[in-house]
């Protein structure tokens, strides 16, 4: 059992005024000795209470340390211990939001964020990526690094920020990439001439050190022929990007799908212009060097209503998309036709908030993430997948839980069926809280990596066991 300053102080003086209270209320016949002629129920109530205020402190779920602090085996075993790995004392801008975390090949995490210089979103001035790295399972932390610098300015060139990072880590190899947005341009303002870029940057260790930021942005759009601009100029036909950007947090390595030396990559996209609208997934087979659009078809709109989204891969092989949304989350499955790793269909993209037992969240519209795990029933030990899907459940940005869905063996789901049968399972936070992501750790435990208060936003690193996340369902 630990605790941090702040809890041990409060601690302390609680003790303390509750002794004198005591010392006194026994010292004058059970009569308060403060005040003469008082009600001596209502200062037993009150007694009873401050008695009861450091067993509260003692007994909540979380406690906080700062990232360098290293936490206890007791702590991460019997306790969750929340790390504030970036912590933001501004109220007047955004400093730290963000938030990105993925495992290398031995097993360190990685977790990148932004920082925010210029005070908010990217688009608006100079952001830049920071990192920090646990060898150890998340008990302590590096100090921060920067890693990709912003060089601010007015003007919208590739370089003045680098925003909303999507990150994924080789498991075999020392590879990794990170796609971030740069430039100065806002998403919801962006316009056939005034559009926004996409950075790229490598490592070869694991995440210990990267690559300059690139400019990889016309393999999507900048010219005729990218993957989603088919003209030289917008005449108001075919597809035409104005905006868009990866969606920040994992992207997804295949468990499944192996094309040469890597296992593949999915990530999504949020895009918005002519002849596009929502999500779309797209893939690489060589680590982020070249990417395809997962369907082949820029017109073909697979989540319109979508905002941010997130990918995930069934045991089927099928590929999920989630989308931010009002009220819950938009999905939509992929499924490949018979022996192909390309060639396949979209199902119609359902609303979960829409189905009797979807995922249904306050009028929030906030970024989570995705993940699916193995387990086994605490019921009967029988081994189980489970789809767990992070995002605040409050009416505003605050209370960032853990939706869960056990999933049957060997299922192709369609996305109707994915859509239902979601339970709720950790609440992580009861405050003020946003953006969430996740990946799993060498020891099994779940890496949870997400925004919460004080202002805008400290970020914070909990681990938690498949057992906590749904509430004791499934270990």
């Amino acid at each position: 059992m630990t605790m941090n300053i702040q809890s041990i102080i409060l601690l302390l003086v609680v003790i303390a005024v509750a002794g004198y209270v005591l010392y006194h209320y026994l010292k004058s016949d059970k009569k308060c000795s403060c005040c003469d002629g008082c009600d001596k129920d209502c200062c037993m109530k009150f007694l009873v209470l401050l008695l009861l205020l450091p067993i509260n402190v003692l007994a909540s779920p979380f406690s906080y340390v700062d990232g360098t602090t290293e936490a206890t085996e007791i702590q991460t075993k019997q306790r969750p211990e929340k790390q504030i790995l970036a912590y933001s004392n501004d109220s007047t801008r955004d400093v730290y939001r963000i938030p990105s975390i993925a495992k290398n090949n031995k097993g360190e995490l990685v977790a990148i964020y932004d920082y925010r210089v210029c005070g908010t979103d990217i688009g608006f001035g100079e952001v830049d990526q920071v990192m920090r790295i646990s060898k150890n399972n998340g008990k302590k932390w590096s100090e921060e690094t920067k890693i990709a610098d912003g060089m601010g300015g007015n003007e919208n060139v590739f370089g003045v920020g680098f925003g909303d990072p999507a990150l994924c880590l080789d498991r075999e190899s020392g590879r990794g990439v990170l796609i971030t947005v740069s430039g100065k341009c806002i998403y919801s303002y962006g316009t056939a001439t005034h559009r926004p870029f996409i950075a790229r940057q490598i490592t070869t260790d694991g995440g210990h050190t990267w690559s300059a930021p690139e400019d990889i942005t016309t393999q999507f759009w900048g010219k005729a022929g990218a993957m989603f601009q088919q003209k030289e100029t917008d005449d108001g036909t075919g597809v035409f990007v104005w905006a868009g950007f990866f969606g920040s947090g994992k992207i997804l390595q295949s468990r499944l799908t192996k094309v040469g030396q890597y296992y593949r990559l999915y990530a999504a996209l949020l895009l918005r212009g002519t002849g596009v609208k929502g999500a779309y997934v797209v893939y690489s087979d060589d680590m982020g060097m070249n990417w395809q659009l997962l369907g082949g078809d820029a017109s073909f709109q697979c989540a319109p209503d979508s905002d941010e989204p997130k990918v995930e891969e069934l045991p089927s092989g099928q590929i999920v998309l989630s989308g931010r949304k009002w009220y819950g989350r938009t999905f939509n499955i992929w499924t490949f036709a018979e022996g192909s790793v390309t060639e396949g269909s979209w199902d119609t993209p359902v609303n979960s908030h829409d189905v009797p037992t979807g995922i249904k969240v306050g009028a929030n519209s906030c970024n989570g993430e995705i993940l699916i795990v193995k387990g086994k029933l605490t019921s009967n030990g029988k081994r189980c997948t489970v789809a767990l899907q992070s995002l605040p459940k409050a009416n505003t940005r605050a209370d960032v839980s853990i939706y869960y869905k056990v999933l049957e063996e060997g299922k192709k789901y369609t996305t109707a069926e994915f859509a239902e049968g979601w339970k709720l399972g950790l609440q992580v936070t009861n405050k003020r809280s946003a953006y969430s992501t996740m990946c799993l750790q060498k020891d099994g435990r779940i890496a949870f990596f997400y925004e919460e208060e004080p202002y805008i936003f400290n970020m914070v690193y909990v681990p938690l066991t498949i057992k906590q996340a749904t509430n004791g369902e499934v270990k």
